[in-house]
């Protein structure tokens, strides 16, 4: 089959691994011959306008729509094609992140070279579970993996920020700066106040240490927040911990890692919905995949959505 594709990618993505795979994936390109057209960010956000600007424009079954990057890229590129003449676009994802939550989530491959073969040879579309937004009544925004407030956009939000992750980009280490602001997490995220609401039902709760609407299993760079969930149940699930003592936080995070027995303690809690509503009362940091938002004080509304994947 003769094809075009379109790559968008973040070189910087994954401490630089974007444009390795980027690399990569050109020179198997070029090798057989296959046209592409190569549109690359250079400022953050720019992939939402790359993407609305491609799928604004109808495309035959032979052009394709590729992303290189990680989770964020992904989140950009998403958002640019919801926002589109043609939200329906189909998307096809080489990760190159260094979380890769969704492509996990997707059992989806870091080969270029299966994603250009499943390309050739005529791609297989999935309709799978996005979540979308609106925070203060603005418009809706969609996110692919979670948003978080509370204890994960704490450690998001000092490892953006601090000077410490540049100086591990540099040597290929920059996933240490996730476990050292985990600690200062640990000592510094205080409790708070949250009301959840569903059609169906409203919870409150005085002592959260962290909630996050999650759209699959996974934060965190693979960790399995709730193994239950998954990006075809048509449902959000809304993951809410209250503060444990250190002791107990530990052996929660072990029994996470070991066996998901965690969800079954009770200072844990899952409300599954369609849609549902957040409202906190104090100024907490939050994150929506890995991109924090400013220490404020949230009013959202969640709903479940959906997008083409090309698998």
């Amino acid at each position: 089959m003769n094809i075009k594709i379109t790559i968008l990618v973040n070189k910087t993505a994954g401490n630089g691994n974007a444009e390795i795979t980027f690399n990569k994936t050109k020179k198997i390109l070029n090798s057989k011959n296959i046209p592409y057209t190569v549109l690359e960010s250079t400022y953050p956000g720019e992939l939402i306008l790359l993407a609305q600007k491609y799928a604004n424009q109808a495309h035959s079954n032979k052009e394709h729509l590729l992303v290189i990057g990680g989770d964020g890229s992904f989140n950009q590129t998403l958002n640019g094609v919801k926002k589109s003449n043609n939200p329906d676009t189909p998307i096809a994802y080489l990760p190159a992140g260094t979380g890769n939550d969704f492509a996990r989530a997707a059992k989806l491959s870091s080969n270029p070279q299966k994603i250009i073969t499943s390309l050739r040879s005529g791609p297989q579309i999935q309709i799978v579970d996005c979540g979308k937004f609106t925070l203060d009544q603005h418009k809706w925004q969609y996110f692919v993996n979670n948003f978080g407030i509370g204890f994960d956009a704490y450690i998001v939000h000092k490892s953006n920020h601090g000077s410490f992750k540049k100086i591990l980009n540099k040597i290929k280490l920059g996933k240490l700066v996730y476990v050292s602001n985990l600690v200062s997490a640990l000592h510094n995220q205080n409790n708070f106040k949250i009301n959840v609401k569903t059609l169906a039902k409203e919870y409150h709760f005085n002592n959260t240490y962290f909630v996050t609407t999650t759209n699959h299993p996974y934060f965190g760079g693979g960790i399995p927040i709730l193994p239950s969930a998954n990006i075809h149940s048509h449902v959000l699930n809304a993951v809410v911990v209250e503060k444990p003592s250190l002791r107990k936080f530990l052996i929660l995070f072990v029994h996470l890692l070991k066996d998901g027995s965690h969800v079954n303690d009770p200072h844990f809690h899952n409300i599954e919905a369609k849609e549902l509503q957040i409202s906190t009362y104090t100024p907490e940091y939050g994150q929506m995949d890995g991109e924090d938002t400013k220490k404020r004080s949230f009013r959202i509304t969640f709903q479940i959505d959906h997008f083409n994947l090309i698998h």
